[in-house]
């Protein structure tokens, strides 16, 4: 077991110059303060490299107990975490790989380094506490300033399934859709106007109850689902213990789901919903200029390498219509 400590300390005349100026992580951070080396070809550290001259990003494994400990804003960060075994190396790959390759797809290097982590430290385990605690053990990733944590990289993600992977990538896409929608200057305005309205009070809805679910006629989804799709939502907002509740998703939530949905589904499953549920391809036309426009995302690039074998054509998503 080892310590993730983040302990910044900054002199008092520092603190009243940061006041009438933006504070933002340092991009050449990574560099000389890890040393940095090119490595043989097809090594994990080639890959590393590679990687941070491509877009600034530096995924980090092998680390000692204060890797974290830098002059920055963000406070005190103590977390507890074992390290990835040297013979887990190839999983470091993986998951550069699925990031870069699959999270990031469509996107070019600049457009990464503006957008995403400087830093990104990989584990095997992880507590968002200061020692071992189960009921805190970090499952997908956790993130402070200019830095990400990700862990697993041991025996629970050799048991991944193709499901967990395809999950995984959807949380590290939905947390860049996050990051992107705070630091854009417009909402999806179109897109949100058609969130679905209490009939009675004229509101936008914050649940769909079970008494007004569904049954699928083609008995392809369920109740719920159906229903969601029905109203023109992705799903559900999950409760924790269920995936499938009443409850409909936050605004952030809900342009991430569309995101995933249009970059992660394959062109057949697309175009049976849009065949099935006409509230769905409303909102995604109202949706889709705001991700190309606003975002910057290439949705096409992003499905054609998320679902190869049924991937959409160029013109697919400014062809839809009502």
């Amino acid at each position: 077991m080892k310590k993730i400590i983040n302990l910044y300390l900054l002199p008092l005349m520092l603190l009243w110059g940061a006041c009438s100026e933006d504070v933002n992580p340092d991009p050449q951070l990574a560099g000389p303060l890890y040393g940095l080396a090119k490595g043989e070809p097809g090594s994990v550290e080639e890959l590393v490299y590679q990687t941070w001259e491509y877009c600034g990003v530096y995924y980090l494994w092998d680390y000692g107990d204060y890797a974290f400990q830098v002059t920055n804003w963000s406070g005190y960060f103590n977390k507890w975490y074992t390290p990835v075994k040297e013979e887990n190396k190839e999983l470091v790959k993986m998951v550069i790989h699925a990031i870069q390759n699959e999270v990031f797809a469509g996107m070019d290097g600049d457009y990464i380094r503006r957008n995403w982590f400087v830093r990104v430290f990989l584990c095997d385990s992880l507590c968002n506490d200061y020692d071992y605690n189960s009921d805190k053990v970090v499952n997908t990733y956790l993130q402070n300033e200019d830095m990400l944590i990700i862990p697993n990289l041991g025996e629970r993600m050799k048991e991944y399934t193709e499901e967990d992977w395809t999950n995984w990538k959807k949380e590290f896409s939905s947390l860049l859709v996050g990051r992107l929608y705070l630091g854009a200057t417009e909402e999806p305005t179109a897109f949100f106007d058609l969130r679905y309205k209490n009939p009675t009070t004229g509101k936008e809805a914050t649940a769909i109850f079970t008494n007004a679910w569904e049954e699928d006629p083609d008995e392809k989804y369920s109740p719920g689902v159906y229903t969601f799709h029905k109203y023109g939502y992705v799903r559900s907002k999950s409760d924790g213990w269920s995936s499938e509740t009443v409850l409909i998703v936050d605004r952030k939530t809900d342009v991430a789901d569309y995101i995933n949905f249009l970059t992660m589904t394959e062109k057949t499953e697309m175009d049976y919903i849009w065949a099935h549920f006409p509230k769905m391809l409303e909102r995604a036309i109202a949706l889709i200029p705001y991700l190309e426009d606003v975002l910057g995302l290439d949705i096409v690039i992003m499905q054609n390498a998320n679902c190869p074998h049924d991937a959409v054509e160029t013109d697919y998503y400014k062809n839809l219509s009502m």
